[in-house]
């Protein structure tokens, strides 16, 4: 019995719940070969205006705004893309004086009401948000190959001319830091 109980204690704390704290440092990845010079063409849909493409040669002249430019990629059933949106909502003010510029990227869904919903729980509807629901920015930026599933969460940080910088996996403490260029490479 005492066995059973220490079992299911242990399985227990190793399931993390969605408000679990963030790791102490986010997870770096190496960024993709075909985007490591530069980013290929691509559209996709605005959320708030579905009839507005967002091609690279808008987030190029949004980049150009701004000091950098983070593409949050998540879905509304990542438990783990909850704690990189909590994060940026709660540090909006800090990120917004940084001149760092966040495009949240929906992957593999079409339900616009579903997807502004879920970004109100976080106080992100304001923030242009694209939605990518047939791989186009997530497979031509070769985060995935042949439809496969993307792993999230993503960030994928541009410098000012839309290089991209930096890939990072699950959101740690320092997440924060790294988005607005306090923490370097």
């Amino acid at each position: 019995m005492l066995f059973v109980l220490l079992f299911v204690g242990l399985v227990s704390a190793a399931v993390a719940s969605p408000s679990a704290e963030p790791l102490q440092t986010s997870a770096r990845i190496s960024l993709p070969q075909t985007i490591q010079d530069s980013l290929p063409w691509f559209a996709v849909f605005e959320l708030q205006n579905e009839n507005t493409p967002f091609t690279r040669n808008h987030l190029n002249e949004l980049a150009k705004k701004s000091e950098r430019v983070a593409l949050v990629y998540f879905a509304t059933w990542c438990i783990p893309c909850r704690e990189g949106l909590k994060q940026i909502s709660e540090n909006a003010d800090k990120i917004a004086k940084s001149k760092t510029g966040i495009i949240l990227v929906n992957v593999g869904e079409r339900e616009k009401d579903k997807i502004q919903d879920f970004l109100k729980q976080f106080s992100l509807d304001t923030i242009k948000t694209v939605v990518d629901p047939y791989g186009r920015l997530t497979e031509g930026l070769g985060l995935i190959k042949g439809g496969e599933s993307i792993d999230l969460p993503r960030t994928i940080i541009l410098d000012n001319t839309s290089k991209p910088q930096l890939m990072i996996g699950a959101e740690g403490k320092d997440y924060i830091e790294i988005l607005i260029g306090e923490i370097k490479k």
